[in-house]
């Protein structure tokens, strides 16, 4: 069988009517091109009507859509890794079951592969919004290039990037891997399916070891989902360590020393002065309770 040029996979879990939706632009928009396109979903063993879902999509793609289930629930980083693990396509693109993608993002991806194949072009990076889940742009524009740019050099434009907003590379659907980069990083670093910021080590490791492209249009708009307590422990751990775990892959450890000390000032403050650390506490809590609008 023909390798695939691009493997689309949505790891999904309990949210069956979003699902519907993606699989619904997903299969739109590769009609005609599955010979360079593979579709899967790997369902963490949800217990609404994914399976359903599921089944209907596989019926009217002709059986173009493949579908893991997972017999437990596996957890969402380890879900995706599995997704990469099972993709056959030379590139690798995992999609979240509720980000919205732009009608013509999948022709200008593999538009894209297509004419820097020869470049063995290790990692794609989308531009996009960032919104509300009630769907308030809050962020538009993430990226503000004009053009798309290419570099050969993958760790120079991953350091632009980082430095322009880090938070989106943390983002599952903004991230196109060489498949067996992918696998490599993985291989590379385990303990990576415990970390929240996993889309962050992919993508570092894969720039670092070839090309990087970024699309300057807007491609796809991400749902702001991650609870204040998730997003806490990302940052100050799950992020520096992504990074610490870069090391040796071909990152500059310049630029690895560099990410993971923005993030001091913080914790220095909550070092250096414990008591007033927590005394302030009760300011943040007091107005956490004041009207967000």
């Amino acid at each position: 069988m023909k390798q695939p040029l691009l493997t689309i996979a949505i790891p999904t879990y309990n949210r069956a009517h979003e699902l519907d939706k993606q699989l619904a632009w997903a299969v739109n928009a590769i009609d005609g091109r599955w010979d360079e396109v593979e579709l899967i979903v790997s369902d963490n063993a949800s217990p609404d009507e994914t399976p359903q879902i599921c089944q209907s999509w596989q019926y009217r793609s002709q059986n173009h859509l493949g579908v893991f289930r997972q017999p437990d629930n596996i957890g969402i980083v380890r879900n995706c890794l599995f997704c990469v693990q099972q993709a056959r396509g030379e590139y690798v693109w995992l999609v979240s079951d509720d980000d919205r993608i732009a009608p013509h993002t999948l022709n200008r991806v593999l538009d894209w592969l297509t004419r820097k194949h020869g470049c063995r072009l290790s990692f794609l990076h989308l531009n996009g919004n960032k919104a509300t889940p009630d769907g308030a742009i809050v962020r538009a524009g993430v990226y503000p290039f004009q053009d798309d740019l290419f570099s050969a050099s993958g760790t120079d434009l991953f350091r632009q990037c980082a430095d322009i907003y880090e938070d989106w590379m943390m983002l599952i659907t903004a991230n196109i891997y060489s498949t067996a980069v992918a696998k490599a990083a993985i291989q590379h670093w385990p303990g990576v399916s415990n970390n929240l910021a996993f889309p962050l080590y992919l993508a570092g490791y894969a720039a670092a070891r070839g090309a990087m492209a970024v699309c300057a249009p807007v491609c796809l708009t991400d749902n702001l989902a991650y609870s204040r307590a998730n997003w806490i422990h990302i940052i100050f751990h799950d992020i520096p360590q992504s990074y610490w775990h870069l090391r040796g892959t071909g990152m500059p450890e310049s630029l690895i020393r560099r990410r993971i000390m923005t993030r001091i000032s913080f914790l220095a403050f909550m070092v250096r002065f414990p008591k007033s650390f927590l005394r302030s506490l009760r300011f943040y809590w007091q107005a956490a309770q004041l009207p967000k609008s």
